[in-house]
Formats: C-alpha cells, sequence, structure tokens
C-alpha cells in the first residue's frame, strides 16, 4: 500500500509548531485506568439503561482516523464508544477557558481523552488546537469531530464547518461518519441507534486546490453521514419515512467517486470511501 500523503501543516505540526499541550494524555495506545474504567462502565451500564443498536462496526478501519459524527446531545460520545475498540483511545475537544477552567477538571478531563482548545469568535481553532489534532493522528489516535459545531436535532444536519476537512486533507487520515439517533430524545430503555458509514479516504493532491477540496470534502463528509442515516443528501424531506430510510443504513455509502477524466480549472477534489 502507497504511503498516505501528508500536508505541510501537518508536518510543519509534528517538526516544530507550538509546544506540546500539558493537558493531554499523549499516548493514544496506553490508555491511563480512568479511561479504562470509564469505557468498561460505558459497555456494561448504558446497554441496561437503553436499547443501543450499533450497525455498520465492520466499516471502522484499523490505524489513526477522524470520526465525523452528527451532534444531539452532550452525552453523545458516550454511544459512540460503546461501537468502538477500546485501543487506540478516542480523543474530543473542548473548550479551554470553560471546560479547563478548575483544578480538578484539568486533572481529570484529559484522562478521558478531552483536550483543550480556544476558538476564535469564529470557530476557528487555534495554533495549539490544530497541532494537538495532527500529533495524535500521527500517534495512532482516534479523533472524534463534530463537525456542525452545535447540537441538531432528529435527522437535521447543521452545515457543516470546514476545519475536519483541512485535517483529513493534510494528514491523509480516512474520515469515519457517524449518524447518531435517538440521542435527543433520550429516555430510561429508549432507543438510540450509532450507525457507522464506510470511511472516506482523501485523494493525495495532484490538480486538486486546497480550497476546493475542502469545499468538496466538506460535502462528502455531510453525504456520508446522512446515508449512514439511511438517507438521501439531495432527497427531500418526507414526513413518516425516518424508519424507512434508516433500514437502508449505509449501504450506498461506499460507493467510490472517481475524479472527472478532465478536471475543472483549479482542479477538484473526491473522497474515495473504502471499497
Amino acid at each position: 500500500m502507497a504511503e498516505r500523503y501528508r500536508g505541510p501543516d501537518y508536518l510543519a505540526a509534528l517538526s516544530g509548531g507550538p509546544p506540546p499541550e500539558p493537558l493531554l494524555h499523549p499516548d493514544p495506545l496506553h490508555p491511563p485506568w480512568l479511561y479504562r474504567l470509564v469505557v468498561w462502565l460505558i459497555k456494561h451500564v448504558l446497554p441496561l439503561l437503553f436499547r443501543v443498536e450499533l450497525v455498520g462496526l465492520r466499516h471502522l478501519p484499523s490505524g489513526p482516523f477522524i470520526l465525523a459524527s452528527n451532534h444531539q446531545r452532550w452525552l453523545d460520545p458516550l454511544f459512540i464508544a460503546m461501537a468502538l475498540p477500546n485501543r487506540p483511545m478516542v480523543y474530543s475537544m473542548a473548550r479551554r477557558d470553560t471546560v479547563f477552567n478548575r483544578r480538578w477538571k484539568r486533572w481529570l478531563v484529559p484522562r478521558l481523552g478531552v483536550f483543550p482548545i480556544a476558538p476564535s469568535h469564529g470557530g476557528a481553532l487555534d495554533q495549539q488546537g490544530v497541532a494537538t489534532v495532527y500529533r495524535l493522528l500521527a500517534a495512532g489516535a482516534v479523533v472524534l469531530i463534530f463537525p456542525e459545531g452545535r447540537y441538531s436535532r432528529g435527522r437535521e444536519l447543521r452545515p457543516l464547518r470546514e476545519g475536519i476537512a483541512h485535517f483529513a486533507l493534510q494528514s491523509g487520515v480516512p474520515i469515519v461518519p457517524v449518524a447518531l439517533e435517538g440521542v435527543d430524545r433520550l429516555r430510561l430503555r429508549g432507543r438510540v441507534r450509532v450507525s457507522v458509514g464506510r470511511p472516506l479516504y482523501p485523494d493525495p493532491p495532484g490538480w486538486w486546490s486546497l480550497q476546493r477540496s475542502v469545499s468538496r470534502t466538506v460535502e462528502s463528509v455531510r453525504a456520508a453521514i446522512l446515508r449512514s442515516f439511511g438517507r438521501d443528501a439531495d432527497a427531500p424531506r418526507r414526513p413518516g419515512g425516518w424508519r424507512r430510510l434508516l433500514r437502508r443504513l449505509s449501504g450506498r455509502s461506499g460507493r467510490r467517486n472517481p475524479p472527472p477524466e478532465n478536471p475543472p480549472p483549479g482542479g477538484s477534489f473526491e473522497g474515495r470511501a473504502a471499497e
């Protein structure tokens, strides 16, 4: 297999860049005892409280990758953890000024795989946060990102932010789409479905331009999450069709989207879904 492409931002983060984040567990292959305990509790206790259905686990690749999920509630990572192996660690990000603002939080939260970020008012990550993502991927971690940036409801999907596309294009790791259903209306013994779609592999740059590639990648991720729900990204919304669409879960998310024979000026990008 050919070595995956690594972009200049990724290489710069590994060779220099900001100093390593001190509030971070640095070794994803050797989780701390607290992380292992919490994952064990999640996988043994949540099924007693809720009817959790895990679909598409065969699509999970080995090695580092990015998880892209819709975001319904703060409990989302708990249900996503049920679908993943115990190792490597699954990392996610949280605001430095609110989640890491107490000493006990700064001790506890990093041991659960959460690292701090300081986003700008426009939502862009700080340089330290970007470098942390690249360093984690280089170490073999799984990084969970909610590209909507805010909570959504049910089958609706907010516009996705572009950062996830930059991470995938620069690091060359696949994006695995995840669709959550039922967390937004959670109740005891309620049904929750975690649907894993087929991974999207970024094509190495040949004739693509970066900004066009970012936009195409974001749209590919959006379509893949909707296909994990069983929805066509361009299909009109019809009331009452939710369960019917769910039964088509991720059956079409594995289509390969080859680049056109004659790319338009400025290039383009198509994420490749795994066969």
